[in-house]
């Protein structure tokens, strides 16, 4: 009897540990993406560097389309019917989020994420502050807002915050590496 009580009162424990556990690493991975979109814009004086031999585009284009992402994914989130929520294993997704990392030259930025020619630097402010706006509002999304990805399929709020900062560490590296030797 001693035995089943210590049981039950493990497991109890152990459930509000795992229910306590999920928002704090919501915030947690807020808080991860703010300190990144705070890296990205740290990069404004080399925003017209480019370097051809690891993308076409300048640190600018890299800078605004993470911005941009951010911007999109949420009003993506926001517009969706939570009742829709469905979503089935996806291999392509379980190694992006296992490894936290993007392939490189895999996919294209989609039309509504794509900046613009000639992108300014008011224009990347602009969508700098939104995006940290944004980051803010996104844990307060009910958990089955969602978007459908083209590749990884259907994305809940949680998993939206996480790619987020995979795809934000996945632009950081190619600014990195545009600026190496700079």
């Amino acid at each position: 009897m001693k035995n089943r009580i210590h049981i039950i009162l493990f497991s109890m424990a152990g459930i509000l540990l795992l229910s306590s556990a999920a928002p704090m690493e919501l915030n947690k991975g807020n808080s991860d993406l703010k300190i990144q979109l705070n890296e990205v814009a740290t990069y404004n004086p080399m925003r017209e560097t480019k370097n051809l031999e690891v993308s076409e585009a300048a640190v600018a284009w890299h800078m605004d389309h993470i911005y941009l992402m951010v911007n999109q994914l949420y009003k993506a989130l926001e517009q969706s019917n939570e009742s829709d929520y469905k979503t089935k294993f996806n291999m392509k997704r379980a190694y992006v989020f296992t490894f936290n990392r993007m392939p490189r030259g895999k996919a294209t930025a989609p039309e509504a994420a794509r900046p613009k020619d000639n992108i300014d630097l008011n224009t990347i402010q602009m969508h700098y502050e939104q995006a940290l706006a944004t980051v803010d509002k996104l844990s307060n999304l009910p958990e089955k807002k969602h978007f459908n990805h083209p590749v990884l399929g259907t994305l809940n709020r949680d998993k939206t915050i996480k790619f987020l900062a995979i795809h934000t560490e996945h632009h950081l590296k190619i600014i990195r590496d545009i600026l190496e030797d700079k």
